[in-house]
């Protein structure tokens, strides 16, 4: 397949903007505390200094590779053409604009084609450089996009009445990047033969939307409870939404064998709706819920998003065949209503030691199919932090971090691993902060 139709599918997808660095530096667990109320409403007024901070300033180190890295930077196809058509490389620039404040020290590679290639016992599907396509790894990089619309940022507005409050805020999501053959031609690459005049595909697919939020939500902590040496947090959010953007594309590349079970020449047929200012809109709206309990030195959470999500997305589909002739080009309304809940359960722990203390943390998230999971550590001795932690989403992930407090001023810094979309590949990136805690 070849690079334009991965150009196709990730041209739909935004930003996805990382978490803070003490996060990055814990493997990726998200502490109880208001920094994870998107994900359970009870922790809107969880006291944020039981675990500490969630950290200062993000330095957006990534733009330095997308200004100045040939293979990730766009910018070169303003300045030098011939640079920009050599190195520039759009699964290490999505990949990198993905996560805006790591500096990806090795970003990925796309694939230039896929080659099927035919030997007298065998059968297989390589890169267009020689490396074997792993499909379970493409298949990793899939998801859904879109359901919660979690807002990256938001701002919250005082009501005047306790534990209710306004928020606004803007969403940017990602999913559904994946390449998914037909189930045939897993069966026939396994047995390494082809069988003769069969057609066989191959499909990538990429979600994105973005869009602007208003919710409506309270939280408190509910009275003691006679018996009970705890306390226990609920908060309950709805939320609507104002679609911008949205893209939903297939590209679907398909061969025919021969007689003799050789494939023939590739066609792709692709299939693209599209919103965008002026071209159509979203609305929409969800029902969250959480609730924490701190009891005995820990604090357990669970979050359900999604509990009820409707929305719809008037827009546009545009159709065309192997030739790249339009089938179809018109308007079209895509509209959903269902209950879709998201998962998401933390523990957290804090422990004093002789010298200094512990913190451990965990977290696990489930929606759609999707698993992650994530556990990390901190410890503290004066004014230092050493931090370290593992997670799993779609891929082993590693953090290690280590931050200082210089009275008012704090400074972050971690090392992070994740899986590249697509190729499975190990990516390294860098992460720093700066804070002011008063």
């Amino acid at each position: 397949m070849k690079r334009s139709a991965t150009m196709l599918a990730a041209l739909l997808l935004g930003v996805v903007l990382a978490q803070g660095v003490r996060t990055v530096g814990m493997g990726g667990v998200t502490l109880p505390g208001p920094w994870a109320a998107d994900l359970n409403p009870a922790y809107r007024v969880y006291p944020a200094e039981r675990y500490g901070t969630a950290g200062g300033l993000s330095l957006p180190l990534g733009l330095i590779n997308l200004a100045l890295r040939p293979s990730t930077s766009p910018l070169y196809y303003f300045t030098d053409r011939n640079v920009f058509k050599t190195n520039f490389d759009l699964l290490a620039f999505y990949d990198q604009l993905r996560h805006p404040f790591e500096f990806l020290i090795n970003p990925p590679s796309s694939p230039s084609e896929i080659v099927f290639h035919v030997s007298a016992d065998s059968i297989t599907v390589t890169d267009g450089q020689g490396n074997p396509i792993n499909f379970k790894n493409y298949r990793a990089a899939g998801g859904g996009a879109g359901g919660s619309h979690t807002p990256f940022f938001h701002f919250d507005i005082a009501t005047g009445v306790p534990g209710l409050q306004l928020t606004t805020g803007a969403f940017v999501e990602t999913g559904g990047l994946a390449l998914e053959p037909d189930d045939r031609l897993l069966v026939d690459l396994a047995d390494g033969n082809l069988q003769a005049n069969t057609t066989y595909t191959i499909e990538l697919t990429g979600k994105g939307a973005a869009g602007l939020t208003l919710g409506l939500g309270y939280a408190a902590d509910l009275p003691s409870i006679p018996g009970f040496d705890g306390t226990i947090y609920f908060g309950v959010l709805l939320q609507g939404f104002y679609g911008l953007l949205y893209g939903d594309s297939s590209v679907t590349a398909s061969t025919t064998t021969d007689a003799n079970g050789v494939p023939g020449s590739v066609g792709y047929v692709t299939n693209f709706f599209y919103v965008y200012p002026g071209n159509g809109y979203g609305l929409g709206g969800k029902l969250d819920f959480g609730v924490a309990v701190d009891y005995a030195g820990g604090t357990y959470g669970l979050g359900l998003r999604n509990i009820y999500a409707f929305e719809t997305w008037s827009g546009h589909r545009l159709v065309t065949d192997e030739n790249s002739v339009v089938i179809s080009d018109g308007p079209e309304t895509l509209t959903s209503s269902r209950f879709a809940p998201k998962l998401y359960a933390s523990a957290a722990y804090l422990q004093t030691l002789d010298e200094g203390e512990i913190l451990l943390g965990a977290d696990l998230n489930f929606a759609g199919g999707g698993l992650s999971a994530h556990a990390g550590l901190e410890y503290r001795y004066d004014i230092f932090r050493l931090r370290g932690g593992l997670g799993y989403e779609e891929g082993l992930r590693l953090g290690l971090g280590a931050g200082a407090l210089f009275g008012p001023v704090s400074l972050d810094l971690a090392l992070s691993t994740h899986n590249a979309p697509f190729t499975g590949q190990t990516v390294f990136g860098l992460a720093t902060s700066l804070g002011l805690h008063f």
